[in-house]
């Protein structure tokens, strides 16, 4: 029997066949013997009795013969029931296989080649889950690692089309999920990048260009383009024909940089360069022109030199502000500047600081009023807080005009005390309003630089009320006058 059950398929059927005629053919030989022997044995017999042997003999054989095709066919219908059960079993485990169940296992019974294939399909089965464990794993990282990038990644197949397009890249260009499959120039509807793309296909280099993307809020954007390196791991030169024949290219690969900012502060150094130099310039020129007339002798003359001095000082003064407003600021923005937040009074502060311009209102003829009477303390620090006060209401001074009304007042809000310094002047046009707080920007460019400005003052006040955890917002209207408006918290 342990011979037997080692026995294959094969080898199996042929041993039930043969067993199968040896015990269904001994009783039909038998039949046939004893009627050719009996029809021998009686010759002497008329023909008839020959001949009626002779039929009965055909009629054993046949009907012997008959129930040796049905004892056959019986046995190896149930000999090939009990052996192909479980290849239909290995049948539906394989099926299940593939269509993705992988947590099924084959049975193994039997013996021979079919628990070596039910083995075989188990092993296979095993090793592909863990494959496929494996490569989800992979592919779970690889997608963290691109969402969390901060840079644009583009992932383009052999024919242009988008394969994959990262988090970041999507919120670039707005892209949407029906962006992959399509080309560049469909998705993204940019010229220089198209033409990028294009020149990196032809080319082993990286291409480099800078795009703008985006309508509403345009980003800059610098783009490497490459081309991807084949899975085979021969780099961009190991391309070969595929089965069609075609080139088997992999394609092409993407990153996008955002330089918005960059550029922007390439820009805002930039202006600043620009602005300081010119300030410093109109200063140290008058300075160095009339150092020169009066050495060429103006100096001899006591009212000449009297006025050349006075212009010497005059612009000293003005350098010697515009560097203060510069070091604070740079201080302000370099986060040294440390402030010392406290419960103050708000009403001391707005008497000294309108006592110290008291003389510049009184010379420009522009009438002062305070109403800050009542007040419960704020949370500030009181140097920063006298700096702010001192830029708005030396700015509405020299601004409204001669014969203005400049108020200054005081209130308590909720939690917050509001500090508004307004005046009757000209006003502000509204298209200067959004930039009216960036550093160097002027309404009226000579009017301001007549009157001493240096372009700097509400950029500080602005960082100064921020420090102090406050807000500043400004209302103007033409020919109405400007307000500007400090909040800060209230003392707990």
């Amino acid at each position: 029997m342990r011979a037997l059950r080692r026995l294959g398929i094969g080898a199996k059927l042929v041993v039930a066949t043969v067993f199968v005629l040896l015990v269904a053919g001994v009783p039909v030989e038998r039949l046939a013997a004893r009627d050719m022997e009996t029809a021998l044995l009686a010759e002497h017999s008329p023909r008839a009795a020959v001949d009626a042997a002779l039929w009965r003999s055909r009629r054993a054989m046949l009907i012997g013969m008959g129930a040796v095709i049905v004892v056959a066919i019986s046995v190896g219908a149930a000999t090939t029931f009990f052996i192909t059960r479980p290849i239909r079993r290995l049948t539906r485990f394989a099926l299940a296989m593939s269509e993705g169940d992988l947590s099924t296992r084959a049975p193994l019974r039997g013996s021979g080649e079919l628990r070596q294939l039910a083995r075989a399909l188990n092993h296979l089965t095993s090793e592909l889950s863990r494959s496929i464990a494996d490569v989800r794993t992979e592919r779970d990282l690889l997608a963290g690692i691109l969402d969390g990038m901060s840079e644009g990644v583009l992932v383009l197949d052999r024919d242009g089309r988008i394969v994959l397009a990262n988090r970041a890249l999507r919120a670039m260009a707005t892209l949407g999920e029906d962006a992959l499959g399509r080309s560049v120039i469909e998705a993204i509807r940019n010229a220089r990048l198209t033409e990028a793309i294009q020149l990196a296909g032809k080319r082993d280099e990286p291409v480099d260009v800078e795009v703008e993307l985006g309508r509403t809020l345009p980003r800059r954007l610098l783009v490497r383009v490459s081309r991807r390196k084949s899975p085979a791991g021969g780099g961009h030169d190991a391309r070969g024909p595929d089965h069609d024949g075609a080139s088997a290219e992999p394609g092409l690969i993407a990153v996008f940089h955002d330089v918005t900012d960059l550029r922007r502060l390439e820009t805002i150094r930039t202006d600043f360069v620009a602005n300081v130099s010119h300030e410093l310039r109109t200063p140290v020129t008058a300075i160095s022109t009339a150092a020169e007339t009066l050495q060429l002798g103006a100096l001899q003359d006591p009212h000449e030199a009297a006025e050349f001095v006075d212009v010497i000082d005059r612009h000293a003064k003005r350098l010697r502000h515009l560097v203060d407003d510069l070091l604070d600021l740079s201080k302000i923005e370099a986060k040294n500047f440390r402030l010392s937040l406290a419960e103050l009074d708000i009403a001391p502060a707005i008497e000294h600081v309108t006592h110290l311009l008291g003389e510049a209102a009184r010379r420009r003829r522009v009438t002062v009023t305070v109403d800050a009477d009542a007040l419960p303390r704020a949370r500030c620090d009181r140097r920063a807080l006298e700096q702010v006060l001192m830029n708005l209401l030396d700015n509405a001074i020299k601004y409204a005009g001669e014969g203005a009304h400049v108020t200054v007042k005081a209130r308590s809000l909720d939690q917050q005390v509001t500090i508004a310094v307004a005046d009757d002047g000209p006003g502000i046009p509204p298209h200067h309003l959004g930039r009216i707080f960036e550093r160097f920007y002027r309404v009226d460019a000579g009017r301001s630089r007549d009157l001493g400005g240096t372009g700097l003052g509400l950029a500080i006040v602005k960082h100064l009320v921020e420090l102090m955890n406050g807000s500043i917002e400004v209302e103007s209207a033409i020919g109405r006058g400007t307000q500007f408006t400090v909040r800060l918290a209230r003392a707990a």
